[in-house]
């Protein structure tokens, strides 16, 4: 797009189960990124194969808008699902004009082809909430007790199309949910540490 890489930094055991963490897909709900940054200064479990993405949307994140340099929000862009949504002025949720159309979906879609995760966790905001979902739903479940926020869904204004989460469900034995954080104002670094050592936790789970 704008010749911004989406850099994957790997961690722990290869050959281990496989983790994942999105920092952030909505390059205007960036917080997750802290989560993943601190995560690489930690020490990973043993047995664990962790793979930390600041960013999948990064010139989205560059601009702080919620979709890419294409204005396509990258959360309905996936190819699993996938239903058509406009681009309007009413809304930031354009889906793309086909199923994985943008080259960062593409490059993510593969990525999980490759890697073949156990575990994936997507951070958005600012919904304050943690969805239930994927192969091992107490997962997520203890997830949302060790970081203290409840479980949910996070309603869609337009369709809930081509999402992330929904693809990455369908990789055989895959737990993958969203973790919603509040809004930025409301995120402490004692949160980002909460989250961190959360992850962690649920990764040898």
């Amino acid at each position: 797009m704008q010749g911004r890489d989406i850099a994957a930094h790997r961690m722990g055991t290869p050959g281990g189960r496989v983790v994942l963490i999105m920092g952030v897909i909505h390059g205007d709900e960036a917080k997750g990124m802290e989560v993943t940054k601190l995560l690489r200064t930690m020490p990973t479990p043993k047995g664990v194969d962790l793979w930390l993405i600041d960013t999948m949307n990064p010139d989205g994140s560059a601009a702080f808008t919620r979709g890419n340099a294409n204005q396509v929000d990258l959360n309905r862009n996936f190819e699993l699902g996938w239903s058509y949504i406009p681009k309007s002025t009413q809304h930031r949720q354009h889906s793309g004009e086909a199923p994985a159309d943008q080259p960062e979906t593409r490059a993510v879609q593969r990525f999980l082809f490759d890697i073949e995760p156990a575990l994936v966790l997507w951070f958005h905001q600012d919904a304050n909430v943690i969805t239930i979902n994927g192969a091992r739903r107490e997962l997520p479940a203890a997830y949302g007790r060790l970081v203290g926020l409840g479980t949910g869904n996070v309603a869609c204004s337009q369709m809930c199309t081509g999402t992330a989460s929904t693809f990455a469900n369908s990789l055989p034995g895959a737990t993958s949910f969203l973790v919603e954080l509040p809004g930025s104002a409301k995120v402490t670094p004692a949160m980002i540490q909460t989250h961190a050592n959360a992850i962690l936790t649920i990764a040898v789970m």
